[in-house]
């Protein structure tokens, strides 16, 4: 009876502790790779410049990162991330704890497609329709984008 009564206890215990201790804690052992910040420019409707600040996830290390484990985004800031040639990108909010709008971006720049409130933590797959180069991830519903307008980003040679 004993040993059945310590069980339960160590395996509360264990349960409490897993609980109460946070993610950070628990997953503080991972690297955050350090994302340079550039300024880009999103034109829309072809009259509005909105400026906006990026971190560039521009390695497999960085993009499969991403935003993950932020508790949150400071205003007209994101991410974008960059490949060398233009494929169909699939993207999840697994260990993301914001609420994000994807656009879409051709190697012209061009906004092709949104996914606009991919929720936080949800693990369904979010796919592409047309092969992009550039994905920016933003706040959810703060960026008013619509398909069609353009991305200039002093890093990025169209």
């Amino acid at each position: 009876m004993n040993i059945i009564l310590l069980n339960l206890l160590q395996v509360s215990i264990l349960g409490i502790f897993l609980i109460i201790v946070s993610p950070k804690i628990i997953f503080g052992n991972l690297q955050v790779p350090e994302f340079k910040k550039t300024v880009c420019e999103i034109t829309i409707n072809n009259k509005e410049n909105k400026k906006i600040y990026v971190e560039i996830a521009d390695t497999e290390k960085k993009r499969s990162y991403g935003l993950m484990n932020r508790e949150e985004i400071m205003i007209d800031n994101g991410m974008l991330f960059i490949w060398d040639k233009s494929e169909k990108r699939n993207f999840w909010m697994k260990n993301t704890l914001l609420n994000l709008d994807l656009f879409f971006i051709n190697m012209k720049g061009i906004i092709v497609g949104i996914y606009r409130n991919a929720k936080a933590l949800d693990q369904k797959n979010i796919s592409t329709n047309e092969k992009v180069t550039f994905v920016l991830e933003m706040k959810a519903g703060e960026l008013k984008s619509q398909v069609g307008d353009k991305l200039n980003c002093p890093i990025i040679k169209y």
